[in-house]
């Protein structure tokens, strides 16, 4: 497992892989609602667990937990001196362009730099701390809305009307838009007609580790080694996201998301990687004190390794517990590169001798977050998951939304009204929350 994940890095010799139909917002939005639906702070990645055992610290409800905390009455920290409004925080001069003003486009910190947010992790990089901002603007600009429509509502009904507001509009997008682009319109279309049939709405649900520790780990896969921040840094490693985090952040490093998605017809400039079974350099050079290509530095062989702990079925074993026809060995023994350069060619042949290894022991058994990439790879190009990744990751989804008390699957007749900007609500986007949010165009960020 350990060797698969190191060989799964690029390294300059190989690197050149070509990028996905998807944008990279998109990369980022979904690892925000990771940290909004999972938390695992229990199990050890080298000591084998009983996954029915461990505990999930996020409410897996879609219910934005990780921004909301445990509400005003509660976590009053997080929230203006009426309870309505949450708190951001400014920004400070930049050091690479001090012409650009200080704006309030941070989140809140304490002395220490640390965020006061309702989970730490959506500050260990700054793509997700922009979208956790992102989030918490939106929400503060549907008060805004509603206390025009209604001014004399008091202060905790307008928390709670447009909260409700903000999740409805959180899980659409997280719907018709971002799962749309990973599973297809068409397995869109179909779950939200059916409902979910791997986990039915009248048992217990419980967060499948298939889902939580493989299947929804494909976006692993597509960060990319370099990104256009903004027009300052227009081309920077994809280190610097954590170099602006635990620390107020810098006016000139405020993301630009219309580099990160499609605008009013105007391409992104970054585009995730293919979702296939090759990961970024940087993957082998997690922030932290292990050495770089060392296991512990290497978020391919700790996705692999995990899953012994957790013992996740293997790829196969899914796919066939799921009724559906499993990759030949030829289809996980394909090489990922369509016109292969000699190094690409020798890493990829020594991709072939680990599955091979040990009488065929990964090529039989699959760890399923590879087999969930290789799947993605062979059978769509790497532009979104194939049957195995689609159906865990959207059956999740959908069952996570029917069990929502404020889904807006619970209310038939709702639509989203704030931010649709050409009349149809069914066409509401992520751009159009984060325009509504004010966080798409800001001043003196392109």
């Amino acid at each position: 497992m350990e060797d698969l994940g190191l060989n799964m890095l690029e390294d300059p010799a190989t690197a050149g892989t070509e990028n996905s139909t998807i944008e990279s917002g998109y990369t980022y939005f979904g690892q925000f609602v990771d940290h909004d639906i999972t938390l695992d702070v229990d199990s050890d990645i080298d000591v084998a667990r009983d996954a029915r055992s461990l505990i999930n610290y996020r409410t897996p409800n879609l219910e934005l937990d990780s921004v909301y905390g445990d509400g005003p009455g509660v976590d009053s920290f997080l929230y203006d001196s009426e309870g309505v409004k949450l708190l951001v925080a400014d920004t400070v001069p930049g050091g690479a362009d001090n012409t650009i003003p200080i704006m309030p486009f941070d989140l809140q910190r304490n002395i220490n730099g640390k965020a006061i947010i309702g989970d730490p992790r959506n500050d260990e990089n700054l793509f997700v701390a922009q979208m956790h901002m992102s989030i918490i603007k939106f929400h503060n600009a549907v008060v805004d809305a509603i206390r025009l429509e209604e001014p004399a509502l008091a202060p905790d009904k307008l928390f709670v009307k447009a909260q409700t507001e903000v999740r409805r509009h959180y899980q659409w997008v997280l719907m018709h838009d971002y799962l749309k682009k990973i599973i297809g319109s068409g397995s869109v279309d179909e779950l939200l007609a059916s409902g979910p049939k791997l986990m039915p709405a009248n048992k217990k649900f419980f967060m499948p580790v298939e889902f939580s520790v493989a299947a929804y780990r494909f976006g692993h896969s597509q960060i990319r080694d370099n990104y256009r921040f903004n027009q300052v840094f227009n081309n920077s490693e994809f280190f610097w996201a954590f170099t602006f985090t635990g620390r107020t952040v810098p006016s000139d490093w405020i993301i630009n998301w219309r580099s990160f998605f499609t605008v009013d017809g105007i391409p992104a400039e970054n585009m995730a990687r293919k979702i296939d079974t090759r990961v970024a350099f940087s993957m082998g050079q997690l922030p932290g004190s292990a050495p770089g290509g060392s296991f512990f530095a290497t978020l391919s062989s700790r996705n692999l390794v995990r899953s012994i702990a957790l013992k996740v079925g293997t790829g196969k074993a899914i796919a066939k517990k799921l009724g559906i026809t499993p990759l030949t060995d030829e289809e996980l023994l394909r090489s990922p590169f369509a016109n292969p350069t000699p190094n690409q060619v020798q890493l990829h042949e020594r991709t072939t001798e680990i599955l091979r290894s040990n009488n065929n022991l990964l090529l039989k058994r699959t760890p399923l977050w590879y087999y969930v990439l290789k799947e993605a790879e062979v059978m769509n190009q790497g532009n979104q998951l194939g049957p195995v990744g689609g159906s865990i990751v959207g059956e999740v989804f959908i069952r996570l939304l029917k069990q929502s008390k404020d889904s807006f699957l619970n209310d038939p007749d709702w639509r989203p009204r704030f931010g649709v900007t050409d009349g149809d609500p069914n066409s509401f986007r992520i751009v159009d929350l984060l325009r509504f949010a004010g966080t798409l165009n800001i001043p003196g960020i392109h």
